[in-house]
């Protein structure tokens, strides 16, 4: 075990365990054990499928009814659900009521207005202060030069090892067995068996014709009800938020344009007063730092 800890430890120092373990197509004691991994499969795959067909041909007319009934339940929910009276149906017809719901909700549209105002109020004042603040910046600054200089009378790798590498190692062939043996078991030998026994057993085969048919269509009528039930309240939400948005960015976009207009005109005065005393206090400074 401690051999086969350094060597997964090795593979994944190496970026990975793909490629990893020991060689087992060598041609000889390696590749042996792989073969006898396979063949060990092979055994319980065909002991497998034999248990699962003798089962299917033990059944009763009873189990393929009741067996009938059941994929007949199941595969007719399904149609019904995923048909077009079903899921599909329910969730556009639950847009449309969910779209006009939303596109009709007062709170999207008051909320779009004031989040417009807000925002375009803010950016309006941003740039309103901002080109006011250059332009009177420059006049106060001019100011504030001359009355500055007036004052003064004048204006201015790999894994190494010693180990014999003719000598095969027990657990490497261990390794090699179990992967033969993984690499062709059928998990699935037992169904298929049975379902060669079910289809080879008349008594069962009858009670199945039976059974699926009337449940098929029973359960038709029942999953287009459930398909149609949950595809509407999806569909109500998805319909709704977007008629929410709609509206909401309707009005964001109206009261955006008045707030913006509103912001840069209050921007514009509180830059142009901040422009001018910062300018004139610059310039001054300038205009009489000599004297």
């Amino acid at each position: 075990m401690h051999g086969l800890r350094t060597l997964l430890a090795g593979c994944l120092l190496a970026g990975g365990l793909v490629g990893c373990g020991p060689n087992c197509e060598d041609g000889g004691a390696l590749e042996s054990a792989y073969l006898d991994g396979q063949a060990r499969a092979a055994d319980v795959n065909e002991a497998e499928r034999a248990r699962g067909r003798a089962d299917g041909l033990a059944l009763t007319y009873d189990d393929g009814l009741a067996d009938g009934e059941g994929d007949g339940h199941l595969d007719g929910y399904d149609v019904g659900f995923f048909g077009p009276y079903g899921y599909p149906q329910g969730y556009s017809d639950g847009y449309v009521d969910g779209h006009y719901s939303g596109a009709v909700d007062l709170a999207a549209c008051q909320r779009g207005a004031n989040d417009g105002f807000a925002d375009g109020e803010y950016d309006g004042w941003k740039l309103g202060y901002d080109e006011a603040y250059v332009d009177a910046y420059d006049i106060g600054y001019d100011d504030g030069w001359y009355d500055g200089s007036g004052a003064c009378g004048f204006r201015s790798g790999r894994l190494g090892g010693d180990a014999d590498d003719d000598a095969v190692d027990p657990e490497d062939l261990e390794i090699c067995e179990r992967r033969g043996f993984r690499h062709h078991v059928h998990e699935g030998a037992y169904a298929d068996g049975l379902a060669e026994g079910k289809a080879g057993n008349p008594d069962y085969v009858a009670g199945y014709e039976a059974g699926y048919p009337a449940a098929f269509d029973a359960a038709v009528r029942l999953g287009e009800l459930d398909g149609y039930g949950l595809g509407y309240a999806e569909g109500f939400d998805v319909g709704y938020l977007d008629g929410y948005d709609a509206a909401y960015y309707a009005c964001y976009e109206d009261a955006y344009a008045d707030g913006y207009s509103a912001g840069y005109n209050a921007g514009a005065d509180a830059g142009l007063d901040d422009g001018y005393y910062d300018g004139y206090d610059d310039g001054y400074y300038e205009g009489s730092r000599d004297c």
